[in-house]
């Protein structure tokens, strides 16, 4: 059973009718009579050899230059401008080692060494400035790549890549140095680097494989739930957006390996991601695979006037996903991680193509007031104070926290749901508020839909995290049977073996968070943090056993719990069991 429509999201109150439909809105069915991607109002069509063209037009330069005498702007070009060794020069420090595919060295390189995305970062420069000595520096960067040079992380390089969905950042930083430096490059030197990039077969660097734009178009026969996928038709994309119509493009193979990458970017969200972000690979993995795509979307919206974002929320959850599960612990930003690579941290892996990026790249995929929302959570929650690195430790990343950054942030809890639910991989969070390290998430893997190569070491089950506190508590599998989810994030929630689910975070029971599940749990030792939780006290209603728990700032209120032996109540708060399903009595449900 999936979710009722109706039943899938709290919406605050102040958003439009009209986004409150589309938040609530799950399933390409429910799309059916709505485009997608939808045609941008006002958009008009670049012009052969009009450029810039990738992330933002040539009539948004002003707009630009005035955002760089901004503090953020000039905080931000600062930023830039340390990745690139200063910004004068070109940089002095170049990886000596080999390509690899796996087990490069792991070389702590100073700021400023060379990385695949210079050209891009000196394009940038010459944007804003005009100088055209930002134009020749970007070139000199170019070049490198055509001559061979490694990034910092050796499996980045043009002609021996680690794999097809390392190029793919490759591609997309030279289209961002061609489209940001047009004008500023001798058009001779722009039509032989069209000829070359459109005919350049990059070889594997540890086997006899060659990838041409078709093969990455195609994703490389990967499915949509392999993290590779994203970034495999990240280059393919961008490559075609940039250079059509343009000398020595050949436009109708362009096309259709932009037709192709559109292809392939729809099988991915849908049926890798699903309906809200969850990816099948779990957490790590779907970060890599989403810093593939999301530039890509905003260009197809910028450079095709093809809004793959307002119409579902699909591509947008890819990165919002994490805005929904992020808490500040240890004085560092995490996420409750499921899957093969990584751990709960957010920048477990520092300066990284795959694991950062997901602020200045997401910001450009997500509504406007999205952004916004996610501008106030890295302000509190990713680098809390004045020092910043804007999530950006590669040029082009730096490119983008410049463009898409907003201005003004505003509070998540006014545009973003307490409670989403990805239907497709039965994934299911839910929050309390959005404020600081004592905030409560509740995330829930019911663990279905489609799979990729790693999905078998996805884990199932619940996790919560409150007060600073980190467990598991029960399990959930299989097709949902009830949902219903309250305006404050309380979540109720049942399958179709029985288990059940339920979290309230009204403060009825005399708590601010109140747990409780179906059957025994044994709840797993280790530090308490700074919250006073109530020992996991097991009652029997209704003919089943339920473990109650609940959360409270230090020398809170610790409120009994008692049993009539057919319900179950905490405080004025009263839980009642049916067939497995449990229900709370206080709730204030969702608007719908």
């Amino acid at each position: 059973m999936k979710t009722p429509v109706s039943e899938r999201f709290v919406v605050p109150a102040v958003l439009a009718p009209a986004l409150v439909c589309l938040a609530a809105s799950c399933f390409a069915a429910e799309f059916a009579d709505k485009p997608w991607p939808a045609p941008v109002p006002g958009f008009v069509p670049v012009q052969p050899g009009e450029h810039p063209r990738l992330i933002f037009r040539k009539a948004d330069i002003p707009a630009l230059r005035k955002k760089a005498e901004t503090p953020d702007g000039k905080a931000i070009l600062a930023r830039l401008k340390a990745i690139l060794g200063g910004g004068e020069a070109m940089p002095t420090v170049f990886s000596k080692e080999p390509p690899v595919n796996t087990g490069g060295r792991n070389i702590a390189y100073p700021p400023g060494a060379f990385t695949i995305s210079h050209g891009a970062g000196f394009g940038m420069l010459y944007q804003l400035t005009g100088d055209r000595k930002y134009a020749k520096l970007s070139q000199q960067c170019v070049e490198k790549l055509f001559e061979g040079q490694v990034d910092t992380d050796t499996r980045y390089n043009l002609l021996t890549p680690g794999t097809g969905f390392r190029l793919g950042p490759v591609y997309q930083a030279i289209a961002l140095a061609y489209d940001l430096c047009y004008e500023g490059w001798p058009a001779d030197y722009r039509k032989g680097l069209v000829e070359r990039l459109q005919t350049t077969k990059p070889k594997k660097v540890d086997k006899d494989q060659y990838f041409s734009l078709e093969d990455l178009a195609k994703a490389g026969g990967y499915p949509p739930g392999s993290n590779h996928y994203g970034s495999y038709i990240l280059g393919p994309g961008m490559v075609a957006l940039a250079f059509k119509g343009d000398p020595g493009a050949d436009d109708k193979r362009l096309d259709a390996i932009l037709a192709t990458t559109e292809e392939s970017l729809k099988r991915q969200l849908g049926g890798g991601f699903g309906d809200h972000g969850w990816f099948a690979e779990g957490t790590a993995c779907g970060r890599i695979s989403s810093n593939g795509i999301l530039p890509f979307v905003e260009s197809l919206k910028v450079a095709g006037g093809k809004d793959y974002i307002s119409p579902r929320p699909a591509g947008r959850y890819t990165v919002l996903r994490l805005m929904h599960e992020i808490v500040r612990l240890d004085n560092r930003p995490e996420v409750p991680a499921r899957g093969d690579y990584g751990n709960d941290v957010i920048w477990q892996w520092k300066h990284s193509i795959s694991f950062e990026g997901d602020f200045p790249l997401g910001m450009g995929a997500v509504l406007p007031d999205e952004a916004r929302a996610m501008a106030w959570i890295y302000d509190h929650f990713g680098e809390p104070g004045e020092k910043k690195n804007w999530d950006s430790d590669y040029p082009h990343q730096a490119i983008y926290a410049f463009v898409n950054w907003p201005e003004k942030t505003l509070e998540p809890d006014k545009v973003l749901p307490k409670v989403i639910v990805d239907d497709i991989h039965g994934y299911y969070v839910c929050r309390n508020r959005w404020q600081d390290q004592d905030d409560t998430v509740v995330t829930t893997l019911l663990k279905r839909g489609p799979a990729g190569y790693k999905s078998g070491r996805v884990q199932r089950g619940n996790i919560v995290w409150s007060y600073g506190r980190k467990m598991a508590f029960g399990s959930l599998s299989g097709k949902t049977t009830h949902f219903r989810a309250g305006a404050d994030g309380s979540m109720e929630l049942s399958d179709e073996k029985g288990e059940s689910l339920v979290v309230d975070f009204s403060g009825t029971s005399g708590a601010p968070v109140l747990l409780a599940a179906t059957g025994k749990i044994t709840l797993p030792r280790g530090p308490k943090g700074k919250v006073d939780i109530a020992a996991a006290q097991v009652v029997n209603a209704g003919g089943e056993d339920l473990t109650v728990l609940t959360f409270s700032p230090p020398r809170g209120e610790k409120p009994p719990v008692r049993t009539d032996g057919t319900a179950v109540s905490v405080g004025k708060q009263t839980i009642t069991v049916a067939a497995g399903k449990l229900s709370l009595g206080q709730f204030t449900e969702a608007q719908k």
